[in-house]
């Protein structure tokens, strides 16, 4: 159950302002989610700048970077043997919309056309978070989204 909610403070690096505190996470998703982001540290090899361009909210471009994007992504049920799971981003986002309906609703709405743009297609390792990011911050301003920080993504 905690698997589909630990990314949501990570996600939320992309989704929210930097200024904003993220002080409504318990400590029982912080406690789990900073064991997801160790085990994804050494099964990726990740490094404190793969980190801090999370924090940024850029989406990767190194190996190690894309390849600590896909171990959280799919720690959170965003995705699955390499494929998007809509379902899996919207209840990990949920908590994100703070009870906001027409938020949730949207990022449903937007969550339909990143499974259809994405096809269910497998990609090579290390490449479908970076879609499924690529596609949520493409779209996801139609739905009043944002998933990436304009201010520093080239």
């Amino acid at each position: 159950m905690w698997a589909l909610k630990i990314l949501v403070a990570v996600l939320l690096l992309f989704i929210m302002d930097s200024s904003t505190e993220a002080s409504f996470i318990g400590d029982k998703i912080r406690q789990t989610t900073n064991i997801l982001l160790g085990n994804c540290r050494s099964k990726t090899g990740a490094t404190k700048e793969d980190f801090e361009t999370l924090r940024e909210r850029k989406i990767p471009t190194t190996k190690t970077g894309l390849c600590l994007m896909d171990c959280l992504f799919e720690g959170a049920g965003i995705m699955e043997n390499g494929k998007f799971v809509r379902s899996g981003m919207v209840t990990s986002l949920t908590k994100a919309m703070k009870g906001d309906e027409a938020k949730i609703a949207k990022l449903n709405e937007l969550g339909k056309v990143c499974e259809k743009e994405l096809d269910n297609k497998q990609l090579p390792e290390c490449q479908i978070g970076k879609k499924i990011l690529e596609c949520l911050a493409r779209n996801g301003e139609k739905y009043g989204l944002e998933f990436v920080n304009p201010k520093t993504d080239k």
